[in-house]
């Protein structure tokens, strides 16, 4: 009888700690999976603009294109363009939304009496580098590029990918 009450009671221990163990799952992620990063991308820009398109004021200065991978809008206004990764809040993008799977196109002509989405400095097109980064001075985007061509812009593609390459330039669209 002691034998069956013994195997009774560790039978009964060992379910009741099962059970116990199970309810004891955490509630949160695991703290070795980041949040997925920001679909905010550089997706084109040309740094030597002849004749390709010019801003509102008739001039053909440098550009840059920002594009929305989200499924949700971006409030711009977070976030801070540079040409220098030394001066990560160079030029404060202003408040605007960025519909999701769209475009914005940035004028950088060193002008920004011009309008608000002029940038205060210009891209080299014999080479440098370009970033987006958030308010507490974390990397959205970035890239460092070499030497461009005139009238022709260096892209990603498909929009938004991690491929790089030298295209007829879309600004605002789709890069083909």
């Amino acid at each position: 009888m002691k034998s069956k009450n013994l195997s009774l009671f560790l039978t009964l221990l060992i379910i009741s700690l099962m059970i116990i163990s199970s309810c004891d799952k955490p509630t949160e992620p695991p703290k070795d999976n980041p949040p997925q990063k920001l679909k905010l991308f550089i997706n084109e820009f040309m740094a030597s603009n002849k004749t390709t398109i010019a801003d509102e004021k008739g001039q053909y200065d440098d550009w840059v294109e920002l594009y929305n991978g989200e499924d949700t809008t971006i409030n711009l206004g977070y976030f801070y363009l540079t040409d220098d990764f030394t001066k990560k809040f160079k030029w404060k993008i202003p408040d605007s939304s960025l519909q999701p799977k769209r475009w914005i196109l940035i004028w950088c002509d060193n002008d920004t009496l011009q309008g608000t989405m002029h940038a205060n400095f210009k891209l080299s097109a014999a080479g440098e580098q370009l970033g987006i980064f958030s308010r507490d001075g974390k990397v959205i985007d970035s890239l460092k590029y070499g030497p461009q061509k005139t009238d022709t812009s260096y892209g990603r593609f498909p929009d938004g990918a991690d491929f790089w390459k030298f295209m007829n330039p879309t600004p605002n669209s789709s890069n083909k």
